[in-house]
């Protein structure tokens, strides 16, 4: 495995971080149990993935508590991110709001520090930028937790380059985490500029597109979890099938080097700037395995341009 530095914090991650949220199952995925969701974590340690993101939200609790189950034994080994800023008032996905107020932080740092069963989050993040709250005041509580001792560090997720700016105005933060895959490129236009400027490590997540860059789908693909509601077209409609299209092509490149169509897909993420981790999403042990084939590599330089011609 290959270990990154994580901005300017202290936190050294593996290139490949564990994605928490398809553990969580409902109301967003189909879980494959509880059972083969712990064997996945466990075997992702072995084979040398050190972070572990999760969120409040994913499974409104059960994936934190997964997490803090199965890393129970070698928690002083392993770095575990978690967010903060997503509320439900029922276990229902049209429930989930966006709050990153003081009282809504302290009251959840709280409560994912008892379901991970630790006493201190290495990753703290705020899950989605909430309009309604000033970000000072969502800065100063996260700074407040930390001089507390509850976190180590502090970063946000889904921030756009001018609210990055904006928080650094009042607090440290180490990390961005935003969507960022072939199929998923808006960061690249002023975002990792402002990242690699302030010394902020990039956290990719959906590096397989919420799994269309495997390559197992086609165009006649019905999916029965959240990727059937239409919230993004990357599943749905004319979108979805000239994604099929390109992942079609990439496929093709994948086999000239010998590799899956996914560990291609992840191995561009990593080969691009600022990228300090990419997250990958699994439910069970063997695609752990299959994923971590993603690192270590680099595609012939005609690959890699015939791949910058078809996502342009």
């Amino acid at each position: 495995m290959e270990y990154r530095k994580l901005g300017s914090s202290d936190l050294e991650v593996s290139a490949i971080g564990y994605g928490a949220w398809g553990i969580g199952g409902a109301p967003f995925w189909e879980s494959e149990g509880h059972t083969k969701s712990l064997d996945s974590i466990k075997k992702a340690y072995d084979l040398g993935i050190n972070f572990f993101d999760t969120a409040p939200v994913y499974g409104f609790g059960h994936s934190e508590e997964l997490i803090g189950k199965a890393l129970k034994q070698v928690r002083d080994k392993v770095i575990i991110a978690t967010k903060c800023g997503l509320r439900w008032d029922k276990e229902a996905l049209g429930s989930i709001r966006k709050d990153a107020s003081r009282n809504s932080i302290l009251e959840e740092i709280d409560q994912s520090l008892k379901r991970l069963d630790t006493d201190v989050i290495d990753l703290y993040q705020v899950h989605w930028p909430d309009v309604e709250t000033e970000q000072r005041e969502t800065m100063e509580t996260l700074v407040e937790i930390q001089k507390k001792g509850k976190i180590r560090h502090i970063g946000v997720s889904n921030y756009s380059a001018e609210q990055i700016k904006e928080c650094l105005q009042y607090g440290k933060i180490v990390s961005l985490q935003p969507e960022f895959s072939l199929l998923a490129r808006d960061i690249q236009n002023g975002t990792v500029s402002v990242c690699l400027e302030n010394d902020i490590g990039i956290i990719a997540y959906s590096s397989l597109a919420s799994g269309v860059l495997t390559g197992k789908y086609d165009k006649n693909t019905k999916f029965k979890d959240w990727r059937s509601k239409g919230i993004i077209g990357t599943f749905t409609g004319e979108g979805f099938v000239r994604n099929i299209e390109k992942v079609d092509q990439l496929k093709e490149i994948a086999d000239k080097e010998g590799k899956t169509c996914g560990q291609t897909a992840i191995n561009w993420v990593l080969r691009q700037e600022g990228i300090s981790t990419a997250l990958v999403g699994v439910k069970n042990p063997d695609q752990v395995e299959e994923n971590l084939k993603a690192v270590g590599w680099e595609p012939s330089a005609e690959n890699c341009e015939s791949m910058e011609k078809i996502f342009a």
